[in-house]
């Protein structure tokens, strides 16, 4: 199993249209997270995240960690 991250769809369903938005979002909140971390959770290319990280952006998205993760099979 793999854990991917739900980043992507949900920036979509909170109409937020680029990773620069949400930079800009969480900045606002006083909870700023560097470009290219965003840019590696967005793109599912990172082996780790900072606890901080994901309680930033749950409680600036409002949604749960359940929410922002998943897992899935991984392929043979």
């Amino acid at each position: 199993m793999k854990v991917k991250n739900n980043l992507r769809k949900i920036m979509f369903e909170k109409e937020i249209e680029s990773i620069s938005e949400l930079q800009r979002i969480l900045e606002a909140a006083g909870k700023p997270i560097a470009r290219r971390t965003l840019d590696r959770i967005y793109h599912n290319d990172n082996n780790q995240i900072h606890y901080q990280t994901i309680a930033d952006l749950c409680e600036v998205l409002e949604i749960g960690i359940g929410d922002l993760f998943s897992l899935e099979k991984e392929e043979e």
